[in-house]
């Protein structure tokens, strides 16, 4: 009896242990929600309306795909939670991860407290982008159309109450 006893403890402890050893190895990859696509690649943006630069964009949590989302961007939210830690003084942090998608491509970013970092940035089929700023402090990416109009559009991200904050800043007099 005791050593059937042993056994569960033993089988329990260990599958804890591999638990966390792949939590944390999978804690920065992007999850499959979220679509990865090549440079030159094109994703559909359903109901995207033409980007306004200068428009500050707020990010909704959504649990769900929803269809009737309107204007350059629908954010989502895919919260993290970091595994479980052996120190018992740390405060967890919390990542909350947020999306941009407008016509130029699609940005995501994640913070942790007051940490913006970029998870990723594709853009749509005719777009090109440049990363300008992965963080900590600021995520930027600029998406230019590919062809003779050149417009462009930038997108900057930052942290706000420890949520990702999209923006499109306005062009400058100036800018290429």
């Amino acid at each position: 009896m005791l050593g059937a006893l042993l056994w569960c403890v033993v089988v329990v402890a260990v599958s804890s242990l591999v638990w966390v050893v792949i939590s944390r190895a999978g804690a920065g990859v992007v999850p499959t929600t979220q679509p990865q696509a090549d440079v030159t690649g094109s994703l559909p943006v359903p109901g995207h309306a033409s980007l306004s630069p200068g428009a500050t964009l707020t990010p909704r949590p959504s649990h769900s795909p929803s269809s009737d989302a309107t204007g350059p961007s629908a954010p989502s939210s895919t919260p993290i939670v970091p595994p479980a830690s052996s120190s018992a003084s740390a405060p967890t942090v919390t990542a909350q991860r947020r999306s941009w998608s407008g016509a130029a491509g699609h940005v995501v970013a994640e913070c942790r407290g007051p940490a913006v970092r970029l998870v990723a940035a594709y853009p749509n089929e005719g777009w090109r982008y440049l990363i300008g700023s992965r963080g900590p402090g600021l995520v930027q990416v600029r998406f230019t159309r590919v062809g003779e109009d050149g417009r462009w559009v930038t997108v900057q991200s930052q942290c706000v109450s420890g949520v990702p904050g999209f923006t499109l800043p306005p062009h400058e007099p100036g800018d290429n």
